[in-house]
Formats: structure tokens, sequence, C-alpha cells
């Protein structure tokens, strides 16, 4: 069957990235529930809101798209003054409800949260999930039970939002971090890489690379999660209203499993041989993807995602046109730095967009750490005592 393509250039492509707004859902401060606590158009407010935007734009032009901007993201300044509490003569006790080390990432993330809390003489209360959402209720109903002065969350799923907001009601402050819960939990900040920044930059490039019009496949993480969910949904949102030549022809979880994801990619193969791109959440993915295609003899399309030294090694050298943008593992530690100023009675913004690297396969060098461990995330921020120690470098 055939389908009748209007031809775009990558002009035009670039000029639709200047109104990526009108795609974007509007999404407000994720501070409901705090009431007045949480104030959204004074000056600090409209300073944080600026500083959100210019994440956007920066991240945007690194890979050649020009204006990008959130549609009207609502950056508040939280008041925690009601959570403020003098340091003990021990230092404060935080909660952690992680993940659980159930890759790399995630055992760096929680590494690193460890080790700043060590710099801050912080008390560290953990509690692992395994992967398992259910698990993360139980786990911060038991933290929440041994009253720390402040908790993070590495949220599985929506499903610990009640115990979020059950914790907040008893007074503790509670950073959503790495991730995100819907409206109304009571978090005083979620301080994460902005998921629909991640999914833009990803469908805009590809859009730019294949002059918008093509076959697109699209493979995400694991189903339900946020990290996947998120930035598929604002991809396909992308596609769907500005890039009516692009066809999005199979959409996969690879479950961020590169034996997966090879499985997968042969597939897809199979299925689609003349795929013109892949949309990508992970550079775990893009490894199988590198295996799959190279072991049939075939190039590999275009394809994005976040940043693993195993993916960059692999294609090396290689002819493999790519876009990524880090989802660091240590922005946990960013996390904990945002509790205790909550702790401190200070003001917090309402979300904060960590700073990430972005670029494309013509800076692969810069990036690309040989000496490395496959399962470093690069660039690192990390101690090299650390990578040492998680035996990363």
């Amino acid at each position: 069957m055939t389908r009748s393509r209007t031809k775009i250039t990558a002009a035009a492509v670039l000029a639709g990235a200047l109104a990526l707004g009108a795609c974007s859902t509007e999404r407000e401060s994720l501070t409901a529930g705090l009431g007045e606590a949480a104030d959204c158009t004074g000056p600090q407010a409209r300073a944080a809101q600026q500083k959100y935007a210019e994440t956007w734009r920066t991240a945007g032009e690194a890979i050649g798209l020009k204006g990008l901007s959130p549609a009207r993201a609502k950056v508040c300044e939280v008041d925690t003054g009601r959570f403020a509490k003098e340091r003990p003569k021990g230092g404060y006790r935080v909660a952690i409800a992680a993940q659980g080390p159930t890759n790399a990432w995630a055992l760096t993330n929680e590494e690193a949260f460890k080790h700043r809390a060590g710099q801050r003489g912080v008390d560290v209360l953990y509690a692992s999930a395994n992967g398992d959402v259910n698990k993360q209720v139980d786990n911060v109903q038991q933290l929440v039970a041994q009253r720390p002065d402040a908790m993070v969350v590495v949220p599985m799923g929506d499903a610990i939002t009640g115990q979020v907001r059950a914790a907040a009601a008893q007074g503790i402050p509670v950073v959503v971090c790495s991730g995100r819960l819907g409206e109304g939990s009571g978090a005083v900040s979620t301080v994460t890489r902005d998921y629909e920044l991640q999914g833009t930059l990803w469908a805009e490039w590809i859009a730019q690379r294949i002059g918008g019009e093509g076959k697109v496949a699209m493979l995400s993480g694991i189903a339900g999660v946020p990290t996947a969910e998120l930035p598929k949904a604002q991809a396909e949102r992308i596609f769907a209203a500005k890039y009516p030549g692009i066809e999005v022809v199979a959409k996969q979880n690879t479950d961020w499993s590169a034996t997966k994801a090879k499985t997968v990619a042969a597939q897809l193969l199979a299925r689609h041989p003349d795929l013109d791109a892949i949309w990508s959440d992970s550079s775990i993915t893009n490894l199988g993807v590198y295996e799959a295609y190279s072991q049939a003899g075939k190039p590999v399309p275009p394809v994005t995602g976040d940043v693993t030294n195993a993916f960059l090694k692999a294609v090396r050298g290689k002819n493999v046109p790519f876009a990524l943008g880090a989802f660091p593992p240590e922005q946990s530690a960013r996390c904990l730095d945002v509790a205790l100023d909550a702790l401190g009675g200070r003001k917090v913004p309402s979300q904060v967009n960590v700073d990430a690297a972005v670029f494309t396969h013509e800076r692969i060098d810069q990036y690309v750490r040989p000496e490395c461990s496959d399962d470093l995330a690069v660039p690192s921020a990390l101690p090299a005592d650390l990578l040492k120690k998680l035996k990363l470098c």
C-alpha cells in the first residue's frame, strides 16, 4: 500500500519547532494542596519560570533546534516555613523511598544520594522498591512511621500519591525525585529532568533529520513508569499535531533491557525494513537496536534516547546518527539539597528541571569514556573515588 506524502523541508521543520507550545499540554504547578504556601506570580516565581524555560532553549540549540520553550509551565516558589525545624545534634534524618538497584542507573542514583548525605551530615533512612510500585507503597508507609525529618521519593508510579499526601499532612516535607506524581500529592518540589523536554527534543530532532516525513517506530522502557510514559506521550502529541507526513508504525516496550531491545529491533527490521528513524527513550534500548541491525548487515536508522557509555563505546567510529539527552542519576543529590532547604524554611521551586547534556553523534568523542564501565551514565559529575567504589570507572 502506498501513501501520498507532502515534501517538508528542514527549514519548515525548524520553523515548526518555534511553535512547540501549541502542541504541548499546559502543565500547572505540582504544588496543589499547599494552598497559600505556593506563590506562582511573584518575582521569585517569575525568575524560576524563566530559568525553567531557559533549560528548554539551551537544550534545543545543542542539537540544532531553535526556539524551544515549555508551554506556559507554571513554576512556583513554595514557602516551606511550616516544615522548618532546627537541625538536631546528630543531623537531620532524611528518608529515601528508592526504585531499588535494579540497574546501573538506579544504583548510581541511590549512591549519589547517599554520598551527598554524607557530605551534608544527614542520616539516611533507605527503602528499596526493587522496581515494584506496590512494594513502594508499603515502603513509604513504613518510612513515614519512622518519623523522618524529610523524605525523598523516586516514584515507580502514582500509586504512592496517597502515602506522600499523608506524609505531608504529618509535617514531613516530601521531594519527588527523578520522576513525577500527579496533582495534589502535597510534595513541596519535584526535581527531575523534564520529561516533556526529553520527548520533545527527540521527536523534533527526528522530524528535522527525516525532513518531516517517513516511517518511525517508538520504543519505550517499562510500561506505566513516568520516565517511559511521559516522554512518549509528548512525542506522540508532536508527531500527530505537527508532522502529518510522519507515520508511527510501531510502539513497543523494551523494559530498558538491551537484550529485549535487540529482539524487538530484529522483529521491527523484519516487519518494517524501511524504517526512517527510531524514537527511543534510552541508550540501553539503542544498544540492542544497534546489535540487531549490525548482525543483519543493515544500517542503523537515526535513534534517540538518554546516554550510556555502553552505547557510545559500541557506535564510536560507526555510521550511527543519534541525538541523546542525559537523564543524570546524580540528580538525586539535588533532590536532597531541596529537601534540606525545606527543613531550613527556605523557599523552594515547585519544579526543578535539572541540567543535563544534550548532543548528537557529531560530538561523541567529547562524551564517550572508553576507559570506564559500559554501565556508566555519561557525562558523570560523581567524584572519582565514588565511581571507583561502584566499579564504574
